[in-house]
């Protein structure tokens, strides 16, 4: 950590409190905490990786936290899991938090019910600290994201062998990216990733199937004649930039039949393999960390202050350099968004 924190107030020491919290008050307390020394180290530039590490462990140890403290020193037969940036260790400033739970095979229907009911006190918990949760839903309260853990691998086979079935694409995107977390879990941290890894190695289709959704056109950088003609200028930095690095990094770790977490380790794993070209990985790698930097800086004092985040950024209100920036990364994940399209075309990652 920065030099110019001292170390009983880094985020080791926060993150202890925050495991150590014996109620709801010394956890919150200790999530501020948490959160004030990542604001001090983003005044001190720190490396908005080593923040986004450090971020990301502080919310999964709250998450954790929040559910012992629900649980009231019983054992309640799950295993908790998080998944997206918190898991892969890419969390940003406000990034909220996706959640599966795995209960215990031996746990009748009523059982889990009372269990979904104690998972939904667990986000309520967080929400009060400060953390929320997914605003698409994947939370470990609703009964698709809780279910017994031979249900959980019985999902994966049949998502990787028929991805239209059940929104197969994105339960298998969600388990890949999935890490457990607790130390009285009955399950392995990697135990629906590595289960899932090997599943996608044996299937073509979900493969194909998330190569497809990885490439394909959501939103993009306006031209400066749309901007001219529309006048706006805004685009969804994470739709448009992120997301597309993130989704081809996810699909050519699971075709190298590996249950690598974090986008960096994908894009390595992948050029290893040659399933993507290495200077494709180097170029998505690149693009990858400096996307990571600009977000950090973009939201951060909004967070700081309390305020509203958002990935939406208006392009004229860019230094003229991260224009040119985001303008030059747009068009390098274009190009090997349509490289990919080609070779997928021609049975290339069969």
């Amino acid at each position: 950590m920065s030099a110019d924190v001292p170390p009983e107030n880094g985020i080791a020491h926060a993150i202890a409190q925050i495991d150590a919290a014996t109620d709801e008050s010394a956890f919150c307390a200790a999530v501020g905490a948490a959160r004030m020394v990542i604001a001090l180290e983003i005044r001190a530039r720190t490396p908005e990786a080593t923040l986004a590490a450090a971020w990301s462990e502080a919310l999964q140890r709250s998450i954790d936290t929040a559910a012992r403290l629900v649980a009231d020193g019983t054992n309640p037969g799950w295993t908790w899991f998080v998944s997206g940036s918190v898991a892969r260790g890419e969390a940003a400033p406000g990034s909220d938090i996706e959640t599966l739970l795995a209960v215990d095979d031996e746990v009748d229907a009523d059982g889990k019910t009372h269990l979904m009911e104690l998972a939904a006190r667990v986000h309520a918990m967080l929400e009060r600290s400060g953390i929320g949760g997914d605003a698409n839903g994947v939370l470990a309260s609703r009964g698709r994201f809780c279910r017994r853990a031979a249900n959980w691998f019985e999902g994966i086979e049949r998502w990787c062998a028929n991805p239209p079935e059940d929104r197969g694409v994105v339960m298998v995107g969600l388990m890949a990216d999935s890490q457990g977390i607790g130390t009285g879990s009955s399950l392995p941290d990697n135990a629906l990733r590595s289960e899932n890894a090997d599943c996608a190695h044996r299937h073509y289709p979900i493969r194909l199937a998330m190569l497809q959704d990885a490439v394909a056109m959501r939103a993009g950088f306006p031209s400066r004649l749309k901007i001219f003609a529309t006048q706006s200028d805004t685009v969804d930095l994470k739709i448009a930039a992120i997301d597309p690095v993130v989704k081809i990094a996810r699909w050519a770790a699971l075709s190298a039949g590996s249950d690598a977490l974090a986008t960096t380790d994908r894009l390595d794993v992948a050029s290893a393999a040659r399933i993507l070209d290495p200077d494709d990985a180097s170029t998505l790698r690149d693009c990858f960390g400096w996307l990571l930097r600009f977000r950090w800086r973009s939201r951060a004092g909004a967070w700081q202050d309390g305020q509203h985040m958002s990935d939406t950024i208006s392009l004229s209100a860019l230094a003229p350099q991260e224009r040119a920036v985001l303008r030059t990364i747009a068009r390098e994940i274009a190009g090997i968004r349509r490289k990919l399209i080609y070779l997928s075309s021609t049975s290339s990652f069969r």
